[in-house]
């Protein structure tokens, strides 16, 4: 037997002292999160290009205004109209070199009017920088989204927190509220709210914050009715906390990362919904520059200078789509039960 026995050898755990060590590190819920964002490449790449874009916007507001009196007017007329754009290299698309329709060979426009500076997109129709313009432009779709989308947070999630928390008629009402709420067109709600407040920034945000914080309230209530019921919330009513505490500390939390994904889907709409307003006139005042008033008045001269409504497009266009991929990221770096590869 003790032949045998020195046959085979021990493989595995030698003690019970061994089975209880634990080789991989404990993960709290946020780096667990941030573990699978970071196996996501487009929702990194994507949020950093959120990140640039919103550091850019911040920093370009002290070089680039509206102020008449700043070096970086985007608001300053030139005699250089529709000059296509000129980053100095040999690109083609952006060497200073434009094609009429119709036409069989190509013009410089920079040297047949001796224009020393390099206008990187170019001018519109009254000559004013395109390039400053864009940049004005993408602060404020960031502004209108972003403000909006916090007074979204603000009312969404507290009004959901307390119709599921008092439940009963209480309940009831404010979801019939909200239903009648989402009725209204919010083309309605920007109209009188224009004619009150007049079109400009302020209104669009009110505009935006009046109609669509009811899908973060339904999303927060849902989420209540079921978290309310668990143990850890009995457990704190049993110990006397306030309905207050309880939201702060152990219901909202734990509704964190499906808000943060709401947030990420709410915001592109945001801006989409402030580019089609300006489009439509409804936005901000000329010649405040955003996004979709680039759009609006350029689309009389897609034909002839496709580039003065390409250009505010493309970057309407990325914005929103990093957006909408970071938070397909995020919601399933939030999942647990998302798949491991």
């Amino acid at each position: 037997m003790t032949k045998m026995n020195e046959a085979f050898a021990v493989v595995g755990i030698l003690n019970h002292h061994a089975g209880e060590n634990i080789n991989k590190p404990t993960l709290s819920f946020w780096q667990d999160a941030w573990r699978r964002l970071k196996k996501n490449k487009v929702a990194v790449v994507s949020m950093w290009l959120l990140i640039g874009m919103l550091l850019f916007a911040m920093v370009s507001s002290f070089f680039v205004s509206q102020n008449q009196a700043n070096a970086f007017n985007t608001n300053e007329v030139t005699r250089y109209k529709n000059l296509p754009p000129n980053v100095g290299l040999p690109i083609p698309g952006w060497n200073g070199q434009s094609k009429q329709p119709g036409a069989s060979d190509t013009t410089n426009p920079y040297e047949q009017n001796d224009v020393s500076q390099h206008y990187i997109f170019g001018t519109d129709t009254l000559g004013r920088s395109i390039a400053k313009r864009v940049v004005v432009g993408l602060r404020i779709s960031l502004l209108v989204a972003i403000a909006a989308t916090f007074i979204d947070l603000l009312i969404g999630v507290s009004y959901g927190v307390f119709s599921a928390w008092r439940g009963g008629w209480v309940d009831m009402v404010m979801q019939r509220i909200i239903e009648i709420i989402s009725s209204i067109p919010n083309l309605v709600v920007v109209t009188m709210l224009a004619l009150v407040l007049g079109s400009g920034v302020t209104s669009i945000i009110i505009a935006i914050a009046l109609t669509n914080w009811v899908n973060m309230a339904r999303l927060v209530r849902s989420m209540t009715l079921s978290l309310k019921e668990q143990d850890f919330v009995l457990a704190a009513q049993n110990l006397g906390e306030s309905p207050v505490k309880i939201a702060l500390k152990h219901l909202i939390p734990n509704m964190t990362g499906t808000i943060i994904v709401q947030i990420m889907m709410t915001v592109p709409s945001a801006i989409i919904f402030e580019a089609v307003l300006s489009a439509i006139g409804l936005g901000v005042k000329p010649p405040t520059a955003s996004l979709g008033s680039l759009i609006s008045d350029a689309q009389n001269m897609l034909q002839f200078y496709p580039y003065q409504i390409l250009i505010p497009s493309a970057i309407l266009v990325i914005v929103s789509l990093a957006f909408i991929l970071l938070g397909d990221g995020l919601r399933d770096a939030f999942d647990p039960r998302s798949s491991e590869e």
